[in-house]
């Protein structure tokens, strides 16, 4: 994808950006993907700014890591054996098995006059990246000032509720809603699994309703698997009393009202910003992209419990609603993380500001070309927001070399210390052992 798509885009985005003369890119980051909007900045000497949910990839922070490299998100309290496989092999193995796809792209670059480039991350090292997280959710780290956390970055209206939904949610003080998004599928036996909990559910009286967004779910394909099951057919033709079925819903508006109690969602960051802005517990279904790391991090935060897609059961799925219900945990770690994602979400002001810093920058920093345009290196263009240990290389950087001299002399100190004590013990063993030697001749009796 990442190899048919470089030309296309990079062609769709350098027409736009001759057409409207742009003066900054910014760019969505995702490893691979979005290299020609980087590669055109570059080109046209033009600064370019990402944003991502997760920077982790380009992180320092080595116990940060990724479920779908098959490593945890936190990686604090794992095994020696599993912190080396995922600080070092698999790294080694990802670069190793990505050589042809850096050289395809580095001939698609060629085609467009485009430099070279071996780092699989893209031409992002010196670049301001955004993070659309916060810290509380997200791992703490100490990282570059070129990586700023700004999120969860929300709009500031939402659509309100249709009169259907406002008058179901009344009548329906129990409500589970349920959505994958726009772009997650999930099997037709999954979504059978999944209504079939919802039954058991409400039967058990454990909940009284539920909305369900279905977006991209195929409901005939869903009927036809069904079969025979009278009550699925009834949900899937919208004639069940406490299940809603609508092809689009006001997301944050049913999670905004107090009757909506969970959320069963794959795991987005657009679902978990909105989820932990209005306190509402999840039942997280992740199935793909950043929505792995995304549901080990609710967890980690205890507001979440997970189910997996390879394994999905209506017991299990039963199971886990009635925890989040029933033991208050799970609510009070929701309004914990709610006070923190609404004073966060202000920060895209912020987000505004640096970019506007960056601009300012580039007006000062540029040589202005033959159009009376700017050009400049972002190779160099925040060179007072990068440490100087990036400048310095690693073992300058890190210290390393002071270090060593220092272990080394403490080595020497040290081994010179224990020489001379040894020195001195040997020394007085040997005294005291000749000492005792005259005193037994002394005592010997003379021979007549």
């Amino acid at each position: 994808m990442a190899d048919q798509s470089y030309t296309p885009f990079y062609n769709i985005y350098k027409q736009v950006a001759e057409e409207n003369e742009v003066d900054l890119f910014f760019c969505v980051y995702m490893p691979v993907i979005n290299h020609p909007c980087f590669d055109l900045a570059w080109k046209l000497g033009k600064p370019a700014d990402g944003i991502s949910t997760d920077i982790s990839i380009i992180s320092n922070a080595p116990y940060k890591s990724d479920p779908m490299f098959g490593c945890h998100a936190n990686m604090e309290n794992e095994s020696f054996y599993d912190r080396f496989n995922c600080a070092i092999i698999l790294p080694l193995k990802l670069f190793w098995s990505s050589i042809d796809l850096i050289r395809d792209i580095n001939a698609k670059r060629a085609n467009v006059s485009v430099d070279p480039h071996w780092d699989l991350r893209g031409r992002v090292s010196n670049l301001l990246m955004l993070s659309n997280t916060f810290f509380g959710f997200e791992l703490s780290s100490s990282d570059s000032p070129l990586h700023q956390e700004i999120g969860p970055v929300l709009p500031d209206t939402f659509p309100g509720l249709t009169p259907v939904l406002d008058s179901f949610l009344a009548n329906h003080p129990r409500t589970i809603y349920f959505a994958l998004g726009t772009n997650a599928i999930i099997y037709s036996q999954n979504v059978i699994i999944i209504l079939n909990a919802f039954i058991k559910l409400i039967e058990q009286n454990v909940i009284d309703g539920v909305i369900w967004s279905t977006v991209r779910t195929d409901i005939s394909e869903s009927l036809e698997y069904a079969n025979s099951n009278v009550s699925i057919s009834t949900i899937l033709n919208n004639h069940h009393p406490n299940i809603h079925i609508s092809k689009f819903s006001p997301q944050f508006a049913i999670l905004s009202h107090k009757n909506t109690k969970l959320f069963l969602s794959h795991g987005g960051s657009g679902s978990i910003h909105e989820s932990m802005y209005t306190g509402t517990p999840m039942l997280v279904l992740p199935i793909m992209g950043d929505q792995p790391r995304n549901a080990e991090m609710l967890e980690s935060v205890c507001m979440t419990l997970k189910l997996s897609k390879n394994n999905l059961k209506v017991d299990d799925i039963v199971s886990k609603v009635e925890r989040l219900l029933n033991e208050g945990i799970f609510k009070m770690n929701a309004e914990r993380v709610q006070f923190l994602a609404k004073v966060n979400s202000k920060r895209k002001y912020r987000a505004a500001d640096l970019m506007e810093i960056v601009l300012n920058t580039a007006k000062y920093e540029g040589i202005k070309d033959e159009n009376g345009g700017f050009k400049i290196d972002n190779e160099k263009l925040l060179r007072d927001w990068i440490t100087p240990d990036k400048r310095m290389g690693f073992i300058r950087g890190k210290y390393l070399d002071v270090y060593s001299v220092a272990v080394i002399l403490l080595l020497a100190l040290g081994g010179g210390f224990v020489y001379t004590l040894l020195t001195i013990v040997r020394y007085t063993y040997i005294i005291s052992r000749n000492e005792n030697r005259n005193d037994q001749k002394s005592l010997k009796p003379k021979k007549e």
